[in-house]
C-alpha cells in the first residue's frame, strides 16, 4: 500500500523488473530512479490544498442524500479509465476477509488507516462477490470531474470494475458516502444478468421486473442508458443505483432521507426492494426450463396450458410433436396471439416478457392421436 510514484502507467498492475542480473551501474541508475521518484511524491503532497485529507467515512451518512447525484455510467469505453499514477493506496483485506482496492488521489496526504476505513466501509454494504473485482479512487472534486466529465461528482466504468468518486462530501446536504454507495451499486449491476438486457441500463432481473421496468421504456416513461441531464432521472439504472442506496439506509437503521435523486415512478416500495436484496445476495443466473406432456385422442384435441411469468425476460416455447401428429402452436399474452406455428416436428417460438405475468399456451390436433411434449422455458 504504498505511495505510488508520478510515472504514467494504462492499468493498476504493478510492472516493477526483477532483482537479478542487475550490473552495479544498474542498481545505481534503480536506486536514483527510486529517489527521484520520492521526490515527486514529496512534492505532489507539498502542493496539495492547504487543510486537504481524505475523509474517514461512517455508515450514518449514507442517508444525508438531500440533492441529486450526477454521474456518468459507461459499459464499454473507447478509452481505458484508470486511477491516475499520483496517488497511494492498494489492496486492504477488510474485517470480513475480503480484498478491496482502494486508491486515494495525492492531493490527499497518506494515511493507510483512512484507507483501510474506506475498504471497511464498503464490506459493510449489502453485497455479494463482485466485490473483490472492484477499484476504488477517492480524490477531489476538480479531479473527479476531469476524469468523469465536468458535470459529474462521480463515474462507474464496467469495463475496468474502477468507481471515482469524491473523498469528501462533495456538498452540505450530500455526503461523500452517499455518493459511493450510490455508485457501488452501479458496480453490482455490472455483475449481474438480467438477460435479454443489460442489467447497467435496466437494473437487475428482480427489481426490474418488480418496477415493472420494461413495460415503461416501452411506453416511453423509462430511458434506461440515459445519462443526460433531461432523462437522467427517469434512467432506471440510476433508479437502481439509488434503489440499492436506500436499501442500505433502511438495512441500518437510518431515517430515510427524501427521494429526491431520480424521479419518483423509480421509488422502491416495500417488495421492490426485497426483490433488489435478492438480486444482490442470490443473484438470478439463468432461464429455467419445465416440460409438460400433452396427449390427444379422438375426443380430445386441444390442450391449454397457463405459464406463470414473475420475472420480465424471454418466454422460449418448444414443441415436439409425436410421430404421425400434426400439431398447431399458438401463444397468446391476454387476448393477444404473440407465437405461433403449425408443425409435425419440432418447432420452438420465443417471445419478449414484458411486465405479463402470465401467458396461456394452447395446442391443437389438426392429425393423428399421441403424446407430445411441450418444453417451457421462463426466467
Amino acid at each position: 500500500m504504498a505511495s505510488r510514484d508520478l510515472e504514467h502507467q494504462s492499468t493498476l498492475h504493478s510492472r516493477s523488473p526483477g532483482r537479478a542480473g542487475r550490473s552495479p551501474s544498474a542498481r545505481s541508475i534503480v536506486l536514483c530512479a527510486a529517489a527521484a521518484t520520492a521526490a515527486l511524491v514529496a512534492a505532489a503532497a507539498a502542493q496539495a490544498a492547504p487543510g486537504k485529507r481524505l475523509q474517514a467515512p461512517q455508515l450514518s451518512e449514507i442517508a444525508r442524500a438531500g440533492t441529486s447525484i450526477p454521474d456518468s455510467v459507461s459499459a464499454a469505453r473507447t478509452a481505458e479509465l484508470a486511477v491516475p499514477a499520483a496517488s497511494w493506496g492498494g489492496t486492504y483485506r477488510t474485517s470480513t476477509g475480503e480484498s478491496v482496492s482502494i486508491f486515494a488521489s495525492n492531493a490527499y496526504p497518506v494515511d493507510r488507516a483512512i484507507g483501510q476505513r474506506w475498504a471497511d466501509f464498503l464490506a459493510t454494504l449489502i453485497h455479494g462477490s463482485e466485490l473483490s473485482s472492484v477499484t476504488v479512487f477517492l480524490a477531489p472534486a476538480t479531479q473527479v470531474s476531469r476524469l468523469c466529465g465536468a458535470d459529474a461528482l462521480a463515474c462507474y466504468s464496467a469495463r475496468d470494475n474502477l468507481l471515482v468518486a469524491p473523498g469528501e462530501d462533495p456538498e452540505a446536504d450530500l455526503s461523500a458516502e452517499a455518493v459511493i454507495t450510490h455508485e457501488y451499486g452501479h458496480h453490482v449491476a455490472a455483475h449481474r444478468s438480467n438477460a435479454p438486457w443489460d442489467a447497467l441500463d435496466y437494473g437487475t432481473k428482480r427489481w426490474s421486473s418488480a418496477i415493472n421496468v420494461c413495460a415503461r421504456a416501452r411506453q416511453g416513461e423509462l430511458a434506461p442508458g440515459a445519462e443526460d441531464p433531461v432523462q437522467y432521472d427517469v434512467n432506471p439504472g440510476e433508479g437502481f443505483a439509488e434503489s440499492y442506496r436506500v436499501l442500505n439506509e433502511r438495512r441500518a437503521g437510518l431515517p430515510e432521507t427524501p427521494w429526491q435523486i431520480v424521479s419518483d415512478v423509480l421509488y422502491p416500495n416495500d417488495t421492490a426492494l426485497s426483490m433488489l436484496e435478492q438480486d444482490v445476495t442470490t443473484p438470478w443466473q439463468a432461464d429455467s426450463t419445465s416440460t409438460r406432456t400433452a396427449r390427444f385422442t379422438r375426443s380430445v384435441r386441444t390442450r391449454t396450458y397457463t405459464i406463470p411469468t414473475q420475472l420480465d425476460g424471454t418466454l422460449k416455447v418448444t414443441l415436439r410433436p409425436s410421430a404421425g401428429t400434426r400439431l398447431v402452436l399458438d401463444v397468446f399474452a391476454g387476448a393477444k396471439r404473440v407465437a405461433h406455428a403449425t408443425a409435425s416436428r419440432a418447432v420452438a417460438r420465443s417471445t419478449t416478457i414484458c411486465g405479463q405475468r402470465s401467458y396461456r399456451v394452447r395446442i391443437t390436433a389438426t392429425r393423428g392421436n399421441g403424446t407430445s411434449s411441450l418444453a417451457v422455458s421462463t426466467p
